[in-house]
């Protein structure tokens, strides 16, 4: 998905060559062109003599024609891509509520039961304004950043520059304020969890056999809270990996080759919108020529089987914990897309099971219990819905009738052109006509497939990567005011 912004009346974007749907469409013009030069000076009578047309609405008339046709097709192209995009967030959605539900009913489990924040519902009796003791916080309001940009007292270039400017101001006013802090929840210079470096407890290989990798026996820890534990570990690792492997299907990754599947590092760079700008491809040691990858792309040239092997791999999903042998292995042996995401949408399942009988979620009744089931099984529908717009194709006989009709307009649109108009507002016309008409075909075409057409495809690492981020806040525990304090005269 090719990032851009609206400055300038976006005239910055006409200049962009890979990705274009504008200089694809030139190309189909130019031909018509060409075909318009050779109507005037071979085939048209210029004085008295008979024209190719004595009037164009003969020729209109088709030319209406295929502008319905090809709208028809642009329409469903961009609802199949809107509708892959919707697919995979509501995925994400589900997916995401299943973990975050799963360790809040975890943090209710009796292992916790000495660093449990008290209940409100047990001090009915303590009057709120006793209740407890905050750091008051006020953040940059709307209000302060309108007044902020209002001023005369700045004039900063970027949407950036101006919020760090507020924020700057927003400090010093406050200084005068000991108890008073300006916090901005969006500043990721720095991770605020926990323990954002040191999730997992065990190795990639020992983790399918289920012992500790220094031999040692498991201590009991004083403090359960002071590192994730076992449960929370496993759930994010399993979801994450039930994402990253929906995902690599949706993509069309070999079948029976090593999934393109790698660890999860926090706090790692976004992966970039444009999949051809990625670093992450260039830090895996795939090279491409930027020139013959537009020539061809401009050319309608599709990569080769081997081309996109190399280019997924080099573009792996990143999963909570990395993927073990075992994991992999099993992987590799499901035949099929559906049947990779059925093996890990199982081992969840079976996950959430074998945990809630072993009273892992605490005391919370099996028909709650039911709830994860159906955001796992909400999600592996909302995967399917996507699954659908990647290997059901736009239907071949509408791609078929749009293409001809293309192929009509390059050839009979010089002929409505000569008909009426001077001859070079004729060529210009021409021109123009028939790039539009192509073009609304290339806008189809880029958009029927939403994970496979590069650089217009949806950003899937993009998405793995906030998905993985989400799921990591589970392991934040209790909320950070939850431990409150009665005072002695409440």
């Amino acid at each position: 998905m090719i990032k851009y912004s609206h400055g300038y009346y976006s005239f910055h974007t006409l200049f962009r060559l890979y990705g274009s749907a504008l200089y694809k469409a030139c190309f189909c013009a130019a031909i018509s062109s060409a075909l318009y030069i050779f109507y005037y000076y071979c085939l048209y009578v210029h004085e008295n003599g008979t024209k190719l047309l004595a009037h164009p609405y003969p020729v209109a008339a088709v030319i209406g024609s295929v502008s319905i046709a090809l709208s028809f097709k642009l329409n469903f192209s961009y609802n199949r891509w809107w509708e892959a995009c919707t697919a995979l967030h509501n995925m994400h959605a589900k997916w995401l509520d299943a973990g975050s539900t799963m360790a809040a009913f975890h943090l209710q489990s009796r292992i916790y039961d000495s660093v449990a924040p008290p209940s409100l519902g047990e001090h009915q009796d303590v009057h709120f304004d006793y209740l407890r003791k905050r750091e008051n916080t006020e953040r940059t309001s709307f209000i302060t950043a309108r007044d902020t940009l209002d001023s005369n007292e700045m004039k900063p270039t970027t949407a950036k520059g101006k919020l760090a400017k507020i924020l700057r101001r927003k400090h010093k006013e406050e200084r005068k304020h000991d108890s008073v802090t300006t916090q901005n929840i969006h500043d990721t210079s720095s991770s605020g969890l926990p323990f954002p470096n040191d999730y997992w407890t065990r190795s990639k290989s020992v983790k399918a056999m289920g012992t500790l990798s220094n031999g040692e026996q498991v201590q009991k820890k004083d403090d359960p809270t002071e590192k994730p534990s076992l449960f929370l570990q496993e759930t994010a690792h399993l979801i994450s990996l039930l994402s990253a492997v929906a995902l690599s299907t949706l993509r069309y990754d070999a079948e029976g080759e090593e999934a393109p599947l790698t660890e999860f590092v926090p706090g790692k760079k976004w992966p970039s919108n444009n999949s051809d700008n990625d670093e992450e491809l260039s830090q895996n040691g795939y090279r491409r020529n930027k020139v013959m990858m537009t020539v061809k792309f401009l050319f309608d040239v599709s990569r080769s089987s081997n081309e996109m092997l190399e280019y997924n791999a080099a573009r792996p999903f990143h999963v909570i914990g990395g993927i073990s042998d075992k994991e992999a292995e099993l992987l590799r042996n499901a035949r099929g897309a559906s049947a990779k995401v059925a093996l890990v949408y199982f081992w969840v399942n079976e996950f959430i099971t074998r945990e809630h009988m072993h009273g892992s979620m605490g005391t919370v009744a099996p028909p709650i219990i039911s709830r994860l089931m159906q955001f796992t099984s909400d999600g592996h529908m909302w995967y399917n819905s996507a699954r659908k717009m990647a290997y059901v194709p736009f239907p071949f006989p509408h791609v078929q009738l749009t293409t001809a009709f293309v192929l009509i307009v390059i050839v009979v649109a010089p002929v409505l052109m000569l008909a009426k108009t001077h001859v070079y507002l004729g060529f210009a016309l021409n021109f123009f006509t028939v790039a539009i008409l192509a073009g609304l075909n290339e806008v189809a075409k880029e958009l029927e497939n939403p994970f496979t057409n590069v650089p217009n495809d949806l950003p899937l690492n993009l998405f793995q990567a906030h998905f993985n981020e989400s799921l990591i806040t589970m392991f934040a525990g209790y909320h950070p005011d939850s431990h409150w304090e009665v005072k002695e005269n409440a």
